[in-house]
């Protein structure tokens, strides 16, 4: 896999090698030691992001943050400072920096940092190429970014981000936990005119309740006990770019409160300040409880549910979508054997056959997570077969005795069973087109039904024979 390319600017022998040590081993990295020195670097190399010190000889690291920006405002900048100064920090982020650290710098909150980032402009990238793409390609055909379909309900969806992309209106994304709403939070970001500003995503039920303001909208020195210093909040850092609320239904009712004042002036203050801070910023809130019900209960409030749900999008569930499971497994194939650094040459009918008759109450991420293991665990080169699939996905949850442990040879056929007779439902009972379906002679049908004892349902829905139910 290509590595990002990484430029380090810092005058600072001992920062520049301490970032040297710690970033090398997964990023292709360039080092300078002054403003000159990186705008040489950024116009003759492919150079994606640049770690920049804020105070520089000659040159400062805010001049040099702005010429970066216009050489290409596609490079990721990422300011680095001694002082932990709220001013400098939003000064830099409206000029277009992506983030901001204080050093000394905390080794884990760097690489997440340049990890979001890495995933933000290789997902950037992509949507670029898809956009100048031509000819009708397989993925030009069925993707959006990153997300992958070729779903009717889907199909306008992404029809809906391409539209809403063009305003700043707020969107509210619901759906079940795993089917994407972050993905089509970024789309929308990614296709709007803050391209260039920050997405930040916050998980509001990740968060204490009595540290979300704080994390929201920031604090003052000496605001609360254990506010050693200034802190600015997720919406300061946000202004001009997006941020993303997942999971609102969980904000308690003080900061719906104040999440409806944004929303109505723009405006709202840090903790322990009475100063008000303006800014400009697209909300885009995600839920996977239904928000008319929490409503109705007097859990959220009914006006900032209407003032978020200006442009609602509802995220099917993957049980609702199953055209998309062939799709998604040749992605996730693809995108993790590049992860892993592993060649797959593909998966067998018959496990696509397995997913497309399981419920995946995860949806997408626990295919995602599912392919993951598939791939590190199958041989280089080599095929993924339904042996490989872990053996609850054939286990029928709806007959008696659902749950009891089953040996393998009697969980296949209880899979082969239920996916015969699904194929037999879908064509009316048609023999010689459910065989065509499943790709099988009409007389191994025939004699697949007999083994498993598959017998048409009588008039009034029931059905005969061994394992009827």
């Amino acid at each position: 896999m290509k590595k990002p390319v990484v430029l380090i600017v810092d005058d600072d022998d001992f920062v520049a090698d301490t970032l040297e040590i710690l970033l090398r081993g997964s990023y292709s990295l360039l080092k300078a030691r002054n403003g000159t020195e990186a705008l040489y670097l950024v116009r003759t190399e492919p150079v994606e992001i640049v770690l920049l010190d804020l105070k520089l000889p000659g040159m400062s690291g805010l001049e040099a943050l702005e010429r970066i920006k216009e050489f290409d405002s596609s490079i990721g900048v990422v300011m680095l400072s001694a002082s932990d100064s709220a001013e400098q920090a939003v000064t830099a982020l409206k000029k277009g920096a992506y983030d901001y650290i204080t050093k000394p710098f905390d080794n884990d909150d760097l690489f997440s940092t340049l990890g979001r980032l890495s995933e933000g402009l290789k997902l950037k990238s992509e949507l670029e190429f898809l956009k100048k793409e031509l000819n009708e390609s397989y993925m030009e055909r069925y993707s959006y970014g990153e997300i992958i379909s070729k779903s009717p309900r889907m199909r306008k969806i992404f029809d809906l981000i391409g539209a809403v992309s063009r305003t700043s209106s707020s969107v509210l994304i619901s759906g079940e936990s795993g089917t994407g709403k972050e993905l089509v939070a970024r789309a929308i970001h990614v296709m709007s005119d803050r391209r260039d500003k920050a997405f930040v995503a916050v998980n509001c039920g990740a968060v204490p309740a009595e540290l979300m303001e704080s994390e929201l909208f920031g604090h003052e020195k000496g605001s609360f006990t254990g506010a050693h210093q200034r802190k600015i909040g997720k919406f300061e850092y946000a202004d001009m770019g997006t941020i993303f609320l997942d999971e609102v239904s969980t904000l308690p009712m003080h900061l719906q409160i104040k999440l409806l004042r944004v929303l109505q002036e723009r405006a709202f203050e840090r903790v322990g300040s009475n100063s008000q801070i303006k800014v400009d910023i697209r909300i885009i809130a995600a839920t996977n409880a239904g928000l008319e019900e929490e409503v109705r209960k007097g859990r959220f409030r009914e006006d900032l549910y209407y003032r978020l749900k200006v442009v609602p999008i509802d995220l099917p569930p993957l049980r609702e979508r199953k055209e998309d499971i062939p799709l998604l497994v040749q992605h996730f194939l693809e995108k993790l054997g590049r992860k892993c650094g592993k060649r797959i040459e593909g998966v067998l009918p018959n496990v696509i056959g397995a997913f497309m008759n399981y419920a995946w109450p995860g949806n997408i991420r626990e295919l995602e997570n599912l392919m993951e293991r598939l791939v590190v665990l199958a041989p280089e080169g080599g095929v993924i077969t339904v042996e490989d699939l872990p053996i609850g996905m054939f286990t029928r949850h709806d007959e008696a005795g659902a749950g009891e442990a089953r040996d393998f040879r009697e969980a296949v056929k209880a899979f082969e069973r239920q996916y015969i007779i699904g194929t037999l439902d879908r064509t009316n009972w048609n023999r010689l087109e459910t065989a065509r379906t499943l790709n099988i002679h009409r007389n191994t049908l025939l004699l697949k039904m007999k083994e498993l004892g598959i017998k048409e349902p009588r008039p009034d829905g029931s059905r005969t024979g061994k394992g009827a139910r």
